[in-house]
């Protein structure tokens, strides 16, 4: 087979995580914080050195900032839902996931005003309407990077915006985290990550991290459960990160996590970004080699996250994709990515796109190899 949905989720994954996972269910096994035996201390501390390891990567000084989820999505939807009620205002950018758009079609439903801040054909925000869209919302929701484009937001200039207007800025940084810089250092007050994507952790996990000088008190915890502490009392503790995390913690998946963030960090960021920018760029230049394709992708030479969205002239995307995996073994995504907004943003609705993502172990022979069976598919 051939990989090339690493947008969707990174495989395959380093060995360091899959021996991280093994060793916890092998030799530990029990849940985190739920006892005082030798196995039930050490799953709280893999929980808190992946909280560490987290709270590092993203810049955060305070890992009890870091709040673990299910994904990315019940990250977001924790936000979202623990912060808006009738009558607020929320924006968000026209390149979004359904991760937020469908909470946020629901919220709108409940009196929320939801408003969509417009972007170009490539998928950058128009800042000039972000700043006058951001009048009296209480909350901005920014996708990072999207996941059809790979663009990537001017993160700091967004939130600049949002403190002049007295915003509170959520990043996404689903597609992003573990390709380029996407940190605290950029200015947000909450980061939602997920760590089965550019992290190379399993899925399963994800999360928020709080910005030192976020209230957090202003987000109500949208479930309440068991969290090994304060037993004795019914109601949900009122501290972070106990006060959003309930139910038994992913102990195997919050393991390989914190492989995984020690395998990128030995590699380091620049490098990765060096080594996924050069087979999507290669992989990019051969799709639009080939008679009526169009690529839809930022200008060379803007932060891109290595995502090649391509169509062809007279054809349908799942056609292609069904070529792709039928005839060749090859993994792609095809359709609208679950970002039908987006779509309508790049003008690639109703048909979507194919997406071929690339991962770090991407080689150019599998890129050789990609390229060689469109071109069989256009005949």
């Amino acid at each position: 087979m051939i990989y090339l949905d690493n947008a969707s989720t990174s495989w395959p994954k380093p060995g360091q995580v899959v021996e991280a996972v093994s060793n916890y269910m092998k030799n530990i096994g029990a849940s985190p914080a739920r006892g005082n035996c030798t196995a039930a201390m050490d799953a709280l501390g893999v929980v808190l050195d992946c909280r560490e390891s987290v709270a590092s990567f993203f810049g955060s000084s305070n890992p009890i900032n870091t709040v673990f989820t299910h994904n990315v999505t019940w990250a977001i939807n924790t936000v979202l839902h623990g912060m808006l009620f009738d009558g607020d205002k929320v924006v968000c950018s026209a390149m979004e996931h359904n991760a937020v758009t469908r909470p946020l079609t629901d919220l709108s439903d409940k009196g929320v005003e939801v408003v969509y801040s417009p972007c170009d054909t490539q998928g950058y925000l128009d800042l000039d309407a972000l700043e006058k869209n951001m009048q009296g919302a209480k909350l901005a929701v920014i996708n990072h990077a999207s996941n059809v484009t790979g663009t990537v937001q001017d993160a700091e200039a967004i939130s600049r915006i949002c403190r002049a207007n007295g915003a509170v800025f959520m990043l996404d940084v689903a597609q992003s985290a573990g390709v380029v810089p996407s940190g605290l250092s950029l200015g947000p007050d909450i980061i939602a990550f997920t760590g089965h994507k550019g992290l190379l952790g399993v899925p399963g996990t994800g999360g928020l991290v709080f910005a030192d000088n976020f209230d957090a008190e202003q987000i109500h915890s949208l479930a309440q459960g068991g969290t090994g502490s304060l037993s004795e009392q019914s109601r949900q503790p009122d501290f972070l990160p106990d006060r959003l995390e309930s139910g038994t913690m992913n102990g195997p998946g919050l393991a390989g996590l914190v492989a995984a963030i020690d395998f990128l960090n030995s590699i380091g960021l620049d490098e990765v970004y060096t080594r996924k920018l050069a087979i999507a760029d290669k992989l990019a230049a051969g799709i639009e080699d080939i008679a009526g394709a169009t690529v839809y992708r930022p200008d060379n030479g803007k932060p891109w996250t290595a995502v090649v969205s391509f169509t062809l002239a007279d054809t349908t995307t799942p056609d292609i994709a069904d070529y792709l995996a039928r005839e060749h073994n090859i993994c792609c995504r095809h359709g609208f990515q679950c970002a039908a907004v987006a779509h309508r943003t790049i003008g690639t609705f109703p048909g979507g796109t194919v997406r071929l993502s690339p991962g770090l172990f991407t080689t150019e022979s599998e890129v050789e190899k990609a390229l060689e069976a469109v071109r069989m598919f256009r005949g």
